[in-house]
């Protein structure tokens, strides 16, 4: 029963996990960077884009990301960020989860757990649902099953070579293949892009290689700035992210990027089981065969 206790100051602070006079903003600070699919009410939603090399000819860069929610009392509380372990730097979350999975308490180490994206450029061709996206370049997130779907476009095996699949050049704007991005909630009300597919067309996003080549130079994401220890969250910081998500602080304030907890309802995490401790940045298993001139020039083009 709510009664004028509920409007209490700390009551409504620790309700909505922040602190409205904090010196710091502490509401979740969205990456512009990188691209998000809309989606109606319903969970669908669907894109034309494009993958692009960056300027450094890098395709795909794996990362390890954490996504962990807890809840308590009734209150749930989110925290995804990308983890230092990606470069063979200590994580706080890691660590809680050696702790657990070392103590044979598997299940609860799960929460702790490392998920594997994977970055790419792309370049938005059409986009009903935010028509203002297209014609730009944006990081985008992947899932390992996202990944698959596109090396096995590029690089199919050889029963599928067999069988007649012949490679697409997804990372080749001038001579290549773009693809449809689509997200349908499943029967078990999941957003998932099962659908997503290569377009068969082979077209040219780009008048010319010298228009490429400066649109890239110039818009297209560095991959390597992401694997630069700058670019994680310090330890220090993630400790504070570590205390707030397991409730060890009730009085903690929200620390600045983590969800409040309207925006962690839909979330799901993604959990790495497999154990260990640290594991280096894999080099991109991806690797787009050139299928033209054109696109060796472009290449060549980039520093």
């Amino acid at each position: 029963m709510i009664d004028a206790s509920a409007f209490n100051f700390d009551a409504m602070k620790e309700a909505v996990g922040i602190d409205p006079f904090a010196q710091e903003s502490n509401k979740y600070a969205e990456d512009n960077r990188f691209y998000k699919l809309g989606k109606d009410k319903n969970g669908n939603g669907a894109a034309l884009i494009r993958f692009l090399p960056d300027s450094e000819k890098g395709m795909i860069q794996k990362l390890f990301k954490v996504n962990t929610t807890i809840t308590k009392n009734g209150k749930k509380r989110f925290v995804s960020e990308f983890s230092p372990s990606s470069i063979g730097q200590p994580c706080p979350f890691q660590e809680e989860w050696q702790k657990l999975w070392n103590a044979g308490d598997k299940e609860g180490a799960k929460l702790f757990g490392r998920g594997i994206k994977y970055i790419a450029n792309i370049k938005v061709l059409k986009d009903p649902a935010n028509p203002q996206n297209e014609g730009k370049i944006f990081l985008y997130e992947m899932s390992g099953a996202m990944k698959d779907k596109i090396q096995n476009a590029v690089d199919p095996s050889e029963q599928d070579r067999a069988l007649g699949a012949q490679p697409k050049q997804l990372f080749n704007p001038l001579a290549g293949n773009s693809f449809r991005l689509v997200a349908k909630k499943g029967a078990n009300g999941q957003i998932n892009y099962d659908s997503s597919e290569v377009v068969n067309d082979v077209t040219s996003i780009y008048g010319s290689v010298e228009e490429a080549l400066e649109d890239i130079k110039k818009n297209t994401h560095k991959l390597s700035d992401l694997i630069k220890p700058e670019s994680f969250m310090p330890y220090n910081k993630l400790q504070d992210k570590l205390r707030w998500v397991t409730f060890a602080d009730v009085e903690t304030v929200v620390p600045t990027g983590a969800l409040t907890a309207e925006a962690a309802v839909a979330a799901t995490p993604v959990v790495e089981v497999t154990p260990a401790v640290v594991q280096t940045v894999a080099q991109p298993a991806v690797v787009a065969k050139p299928a033209s001139n054109s696109l060796d020039d472009l290449l060549n083009g980039l520093v």
